[in-house]
C-alpha cells in the first residue's frame, strides 16, 4: 500500500513539473515571437481629439491586430502618431501632438520609455547606436541620447522640419514650414551635429532620399493643396542635389498648381521614384535621360510605403477619415494588387523591419 502510493506521489509531482515548463516555454515564446515577423501600420487617430494606434500585419499569416500598443500597455498611444522607426530590435513612435517619441521592444510591443520634452515632433531618424535626431515643428532637430532616452540638446532649422535622410556625412531636413510654408533643406554634419548649409530648393519640401549615385532627390509639394487651388498656389518641384557641392545641379517642374506631388519614395534598385500625385501613384525613372512622371495606378490615396523585401507598395485610404481606413497592396513594377489591409483612423505611415 506503502508503494503504491509513493508511485503515485511519484506521478503527481513529475506531472506537475512538465505542465509547469511546458507553460513557462509556451509564455516565453507568445512574448518573445508576438510581433517580431511582420510590419507596422502607423495610424494618425482623430484630429485633436481620441489616439493615434499601430495596426500589426503579418503577411505570412494575414494575420491582422489593432490598436497594439494600447492592447498590450492598457493606456493609448495618444495624439497624433505621426510616424514609427524600426532599429535594433525596438519600435520609436512619434506622437505629433503629444509631443512624445514611445519606445518600445519590437518582439513584445512592451513600452521601454518615453521621450519627452519636444512640441511638435515628426520624424524620428537613428544616427547611430548611441545617438538619434527628432525634427521638431517648433524649428528644431532635437538630439536623443539612445542610452537614456533622453534629449541633451537642439540643432537649429527652418520652420517645421520633418522628413530628414542621412546619406554620406550628412543629414538632410525637409523644412516643409509647418503650418505655414518654407522652401529649404538644412544639411547638418552628424558628427558635430552642426548646420553646414541651408539649400533653397521649392516650397515645401516633403519628401528626401538618396539615389544609387548618393545623389539626393527632394520632393517639394508646392504651396497648397491638391482640389483647393487658391491664389499664390505654386507649383511642385523635383530637385536634386548634388552630395559634394551641395548645390542643385537639376530641377523637374510639374505643370500644375492645383495638384501637389508627396510622398517620395525610391525602389530598392534605387533607380525609381514613386509618389502621389493627380490622384494617383506616379513612377519617375531616374536613369532616363529626359524622364517625366508616368501614372502606375490611377487611385486617391493618403499615404505611401515601399516594402525593400518584396518590391510592394504600400498605400493608404481613410475613408471618410473618422472610420478605420484599409491600406492596399500592390507591385510596384506594373500595379497588380496584391491584396488590402483593415487599418485604423487614417492610416498615415509604415514600418518595415527590414
Amino acid at each position: 500500500m506503502m508503494k503504491i502510493r509513493k508511485t503515485s506521489l511519484l506521478l503527481l509531482i513529475l506531472a506537475v513539473i512538465f505542465i509547469s515548463i511546458s507553460c513557462t516555454k509556451e509564455d516565453d515564446s507568445s512574448k518573445t515571437g508576438a510581433f517580431s515577423s511582420g510590419i507596422f501600420i502607423v495610424n494618425e487617430g482623430p484630429f485633436q481629439t481620441g489616439t493615434g494606434t499601430i495596426t500589426y500585419y503579418n503577411p505570412d499569416s494575414n494575420l491582422v491586430k489593432q490598436d497594439v500598443f494600447e492592447m498590450v500597455n492598457h493606456r493609448p498611444l495618444g495624439n497624433i502618431a505621426q510616424s514609427m522607426t524600426i532599429y535594433n530590435g525596438k519600435g520609436y513612435i512619434v506622437v505629433n501632438n503629444a509631443g512624445t517619441v514611445e519606445v518600445v521592444d519590437l518582439a513584445t510591443f512592451k513600452s521601454e520609455a518615453t521621450i519627452t520634452n519636444m512640441i511638435n515632433p515628426s520624424q524620428f531618424l537613428v544616427i547611430d547606436a548611441s545617438k538619434a535626431y527628432v525634427s521638431d515643428w517648433i524649428g528644431h532637430i532635437a538630439v536623443v541620447d539612445m542610452a537614456s532616452n533622453t534629449i541633451n540638446r537642439t540643432i537649429p532649422a527652418g520652420t517645421g522640419p520633418d522628413e530628414m535622410l542621412k546619406s554620406g556625412n550628412y543629414v538632410y531636413v525637409a523644412n516643409t514650414g509647418g503650418f505655414s510654408v518654407d522652401s529649404t533643406v538644412t544639411v547638418i554634419d552628424f558628427t558635430t551635429d552642426r548646420v553646414i548649409k541651408t539649400i533653397k530648393v521649392g516650397d515645401v519640401p516633403s519628401g528626401l532620399v538618396a539615389d544609387g549615385n548618393g545623389r539626393i532627390w527632394v520632393l517639394c509639394k508646392g504651396k497648397g493643396f491638391s482640389g483647393w487651388p487658391q491664389a499664390g498656389d505654386t507649383p511642385g518641384k523635383l530637385i536634386r542635389i548634388d552630395p559634394f557641392s551641395l548645390a542643385v545641379d537639376y530641377t523637374y517642374n510639374f505643370p500644375a498648381t492645383d495638384v501637389h506631388p508627396e510622398k517620395l519614395l525610391i525602389n530598392k534598385q534605387k533607380s525609381i521614384l514613386y509618389f502621389l500625385y493627380n490622384y494617383g501613384v506616379y513612377r519617375f525613372n531616374i536613369t532616363l535621360e529626359n524622364a517625366s512622371p508616368e501614372l502606375l495606378k490611377s487611385r486617391s490615396f493618403y499615404s505611401l510605403g515601399y516594402e525593400n523585401s518584396t518590391g510592394y507598395l504600400y498605400a493608404s485610404d481613410p475613408k471618410n477619415y473618422v472610420s478605420s481606413g484599409i491600406v492596399i497592396r500592390f507591385n510596384a513594377s506594373d500595379g497588380s494588387v496584391v491584396d488590402s489591409i483593415q487599418a485604423g483612423i487614417i492610416p498615415r505611415g509604415f514600418a518595415f523591419p527590414e
